[in-house]
Parts: C-alpha cells; structure tokens; sequence
C-alpha cells in the first residue's frame, strides 16, 4: 500500500551523504559533505531553493560553506579538481 499518494516522489538520483565528496555546481566546488539539515532547523538566513541545506568542506580542509542540497551531485572526472590536486 502506498501511503504517500499524491506526495511528491523523492529522486532516484543518489545524492552525496555525509562523509562523501560531492560537487557543488552553485560554487564549482568539491567538498566532503559534513551535514545536510531541513531549512526548518536553521537559524540563519539560508537563501536556498531547496528545503535542505549542507554543509560542505574542502578535502584538505579548510572554511565550510553551505549549499542547496538538492543541487549537490557525485563529481565527475576533472569537476571541482584544480582546487583540491590529489596528494603526491
């Protein structure tokens, strides 16, 4: 039985999770996802279009920022890279 009748279907994309790298196209950036929140449990003016915003960080450390979550994808080959060059 489905309950959530008429409910919007969540996507069948999968979305980076906390822990994971993901590519945030609003910046052009990758970041290790540290969190993803309900805009309902924030305190700050978020400015997302999204009702969930996360918290990303670079790689190899460095200043969080936060993103519209919805928007938050796997990155492809070369995406966010120049920033964050792989460890010799």
């Amino acid at each position: 039985m489905n309950h959530q009748l008429g409910q919007p279907q969540p996507s069948t994309r999968p979305v980076p999770a906390p822990g994971q790298v993901a590519y945030d196209p609003a910046s052009g950036r990758t970041g290790v996802v540290q969190a993803v929140h309900s805009v309902a449990e924030l305190c700050f003016d978020h400015r997302m279009s999204s009702d969930r915003v996360a918290f990303l960080r670079p790689e190899r450390g460095g200043v969080e920022w936060t993103a519209d979550a919805g928007a938050l994808r796997f990155p492809a080959d070369g995406e966010g890279g120049a920033q964050h060059p792989h460890a010799p």
